[in-house]
């Protein structure tokens, strides 16, 4: 009676234990010589900064087969690190098997008495081999690998070691024990965000708070546009257009009033580069997804105020074409507000063929000078 309560016992003590059992720790030493993954090194564990780690309940073996009731807890951690990685986390795995110690102690196993007691106490002396070991603890990883995989885990974010008997779970001196320690210990590193600068103006994505900033805008320590106040000291500095930028190093003088300029005083233009049937103002399907998304621009922007701006090539006359140029800036507009942009923050004007980029001469100048600009302002 007394033997079939101490299985009971210690597993129930274990379980509770399991909860602060931790992985890797200052004890422990990566084994080098295994080829536990393509990508990961092991000691990344050891020395690397995660967002978070999470240390799963152990997975304990009864034989070769996972312990039936151990089943449920696999299957909730597979859902926990479905449920992680859903949420966009990167995420990686440790599966790591171990045995029980083994017993190719040579002081241990060495009965070399061809006396008939010696062989008999040889039948019933425990004996398991380092080799059978790491194989056995190899086997139960795996099987937790294919579980994992199997249940939709990605298999490139986890990461399989094992160790045998080198890091005993309980005494050994019982079949109990011995039993306890026959495991799978399953972890999730989760990495901390991945240093990304999206709208390229200095400022880390998890830092900007103004994401999408236009290339060659002044921002501030949060990735926002500063807004440059007039200059006040015993210098003068003259700013005759007043952008910001002093006329000394100002490329683009006359820049008219409240444009978002760049570093070199010029205004934030962006090319919408539509394309329109001839004599039409219509914006043509393949160019639509252009406008869809300076909209979302001007969404997440609303620091931000827009000119649209229509231009033709030389074409036709000029009358026809300041109208035309004038219709297709004002679809432009109305398509904008479709996308959810407030009318309040868009104008639209023509210039039609008197503001050229490139050569009329040519087809390629034509359809280059056939175009819609879009000026940013605040």
């Amino acid at each position: 009676m007394r033997k079939l309560l101490i299985k009971p016992i210690l597993l129930s003590l274990v379980c509770s234990l399991s909860l602060y059992a931790g992985t890797y720790d200052d004890s422990y030493s990566p084994l080098m010589d295994q080829k536990v993954s393509a990508n990961v090194k092991p000691d990344i564990f050891m020395d690397g900064d995660f967002k978070q780690i999470k240390r799963f309940d152990m997975l304990w073996f009864d034989g070769d087969s996972l312990s039936s009731k151990y089943k449920t807890h696999l299957k909730e951690i597979i859902n926990n690190i479905k449920e992680t990685s859903s949420k966009g986390e990167r995420i990686l795995v440790t599966i790591i098997g171990h045995t029980n110690e083994p017993t190719d102690d040579m002081n241990e196993v060495s009965v070399q008495s061809r006396a008939y007691a010696s062989k008999i106490q040889r039948w019933f002396r425990y004996s398991l081999d380092s080799k059978t070991s790491m194989e056995k603890s190899k086997k139960y990883a795996l099987k937790i690998q294919d579980a994992l995989v199997d249940g939709g885990i990605d298999k490139n974010v986890t990461v399989v070691e094992y160790r045998g008997g080198k890091d005993m779970f309980f005494n050994d001196a019982t079949t109990e024990g011995r039993d306890l320690s026959n495991r799978v210990m399953v972890t999730m590193y989760i990495l901390n965000p991945e240093e990304k600068d999206s709208d390229g103006d200095g400022v880390l994505d998890i830092h900007d708070k103004c994401p999408d900033t236009p290339k060659g805008v002044k921002v501030d320590k949060e990735g926002c546009t500063i807004v440059v106040a007039p200059i006040v000291s015993s210098v003068v500095i003259n700013d005759s257009d007043g952008d910001g930028t002093p006329d000394s190093l100002d490329k683009c003088p006359n820049t008219p009033k409240n444009s978002v300029v760049d570093v070199n005083g010029c205004p934030i233009t962006q090319n919408l580069s539509l394309n329109f049937a001839t004599n039409s103002s219509e914006i043509s399907k393949e160019s639509y997804p252009k406008v869809v998304s300076f909209a979302d621009f001007l969404k997440k922007n609303p620091m931000y105020k827009v000119q649209i701006i229509g231009h033709t090539d030389s074409i036709g006359s000029y009358d026809a074409n300041m109208k035309l140029s004038q219709a297709r800036a004002m679809s432009v507009k109305t398509a904008l507000i479709h996308e959810g942009v407030e009318a309040s923050r868009i104008t639209s004007d023509g210039r039609g063929e008197l503001d050229p980029i490139a050569d009329d001469t040519y087809a390629s100048g034509r359809e280059a000078n056939r175009r819609i600009e879009a000026k940013l302002l605040y």
